[in-house]
């Protein structure tokens, strides 16, 4: 790395914020998937926009590839860049709330903060914000934007987005500061202008860093209710979620969740929920009449399509109800639940709701085969996982995950990585889409775009980022060789 534009990166972010030394640059090379980090010369801890967007421009004139990085919660790796070349920023000195509006019903926060800590300070508001299930305690704001889905669930909230192109230029979209420069205050996403923000909301970061987000919030339901039943049947369970979704949107108040086979006989102690479907719906509101009213509305559907009851799931479906101002601890299928269970082949998809019966049943049979494979290899399967959660009206999003008992094996580690690799191509060869744009998952993505769409994506890559800086080895590029 250049001895000049090391002293203006230090320059810029301080010389406690830059570093060099090759242990501490060793730790990013890992994340939280088994497809590794990102290999830097150099890290960087930006604290603002203004900081991210001097940076920028001097990565801009040197050509200095530049690979951004949040909680590094990513299952399917980092972008890889140029490896031994990177600029890594590391945004997670960016971690303030800048404006709590409970007027507006608003909160602006700077992209690096932590969703856990984000929601926790919308909750004690008074509002509700959606976050991720499992990682919420690692995964930051930008990170999610940027790679799952476009935040999957809060995309629909997202106003406004400040981000730094790779050139340094800041760009502020939605209705608001960044469409009229005499308002103060975002409050729209499609006011003023084309809608940009989407442009930025599922990218996995490739056309700009962002650094603050505006997220319209909703106000904290005081009321849950829960309902829990069993099926036997797939067809029975869809009909159920076809029915539910009709009704009411799932997003954000009234999810469901149905657990299969595999799943069940981790919760069962004796195995007998092998051949069942659980279905957890939960209810929330903001009183008991209309939240006990739709509670009592899913149920009596529920109760037409078979839908069993069993006392242990009664019990637990009031352990999670809620009345207001009570207090609710329960968190649910955390990562460490999941790190209890072992090595994690992460196997999720995301389908048309209407090709569920069609395709679930071959991404549980492919599963299945390869865990009968990696017997014969010697590794021992210890837990199966599946789930499915209708995430609107139309598409239907889960995993059917299996866990090995972890072992010191690089044999091990090589044969998981492959099989969510596979698992990731067979579901393309069905049609599918990963949830996750994220590292090697964004090139199969990538690999299956229409011809208009690859070239609507180079054009707009290729006018922001004319020297390809920004997150190389994203969608259509593989990353260069060092010193290339």
């Amino acid at each position: 790395m250049d001895a000049d534009f090391l002293t203006d990166l230090r320059a810029i972010v301080g010389d406690s914020y830059v570093v060099t030394d090759p242990v501490a640059r060793f730790a990013y090379r890992q994340d939280a998937s088994l497809f590794g980090g990102t290999d830097a010369a150099v890290i960087a801890r930006p604290a603002s926009t203004d900081e991210v967007s001097r940076v920028m421009a001097l990565a801009f004139r040197h050509a200095v590839p530049v690979v951004v990085r949040g909680g590094g919660s990513s299952i399917y790796g980092q972008p890889p860049g140029v490896p031994g070349e990177n600029l890594l920023l590391d945004m997670t000195r960016m971690n303030r709330i800048l404006n709590m509006n409970p007027q507006g019903m608003t909160v602006t926060a700077e992209a690096g903060i932590i969703m856990s800590r984000l929601q926790h300070a919308c909750n004690s508001a008074g509002f509700y914000l959606f976050v991720p299930a499992a990682p919420v305690h690692t995964v930051s704001l930008g990170g999610w934007l940027s790679g799952a889905a476009g935040g999957g669930g809060i995309w629909w909230e997202i106003i406004s987005i400040t981000a730094v192109l790779p050139d340094g230029t800041v760009v502020r979209t939605g209705g608001g500061p960044g469409t009229h420069v005499r308002q103060t205050e975002a409050y729209s996403r499609i006011m003023g202008g084309p809608d940009f923000t989407g442009m930025f909301i599922g990218d996995g970061g490739s056309f700009g860093v962002k650094t603050e987000v505006t997220v319209r919030l909703l106000g904290l339901p005081a009321v849950t209710r829960a309902s829990i039943l069993v099926f036997r049947s797939l067809d029975r369970v869809l009909d159920l979620m076809a029915r539910h979704v009709a009704r009411v949107s799932p997003h954000p108040f009234d999810p469901l969740l149905v657990f299969g086979p595999g799943a069940n006989e981790l919760f069962s102690a004796d195995g007998s929920g092998a051949d069942l479907f659980t279905v957890m719906a939960l209810m929330q509101g903001h009183t008991p009449a209309e939240t006990d009213a739709r509670r009592d509305a899913f149920e009596a559907i529920a109760d037409e399509l078979g839908g069993g009851h069993t006392p242990e799931l009664d019990a637990l479906a009031g352990m999670m109800s809620r009345a207001p101002d009570q207090e609710s601890e329960m968190e649910m299928f955390g990562l460490g639940f999941f790190n209890g269970l072992g090595l994690a082949a992460w196997l999720p998809f995301n389908m048309p709701r209407t090709r569920m019966a069609e395709v679930y049943p071959l991404l549980v049979q492919w599963r299945e085969e390869r865990i009968a494979e990696a017997g014969r290899r010697g590794f021992e399967c210890q837990a199966r996982f599946e789930f499915m959660a209708p995430s609107d009206q139309c598409s239907v999003t889960g995993e059917v995950d299996a866990f090995f008992k972890d072992v010191p094996s690089l044999e091990l580690r090589a044969f998981v990585r492959e099989m969510i690799l596979d698992y990731q191509k067979f579901t393309h060869e069905l049609g599918l889409l990963d949830v996750y744009n994220q590292g090697m998952m964004s090139r199969l993505n990538a690999a299956c775009w229409s011809d208009g769409y690859r070239a609507l994506y180079s054009t707009v890559k290729q006018a922001i980022d004319p020297k390809r800086i920004l997150n190389r080895g994203l969608w259509l590029e593989r990353p260069p060789e060092p010193g290339v």
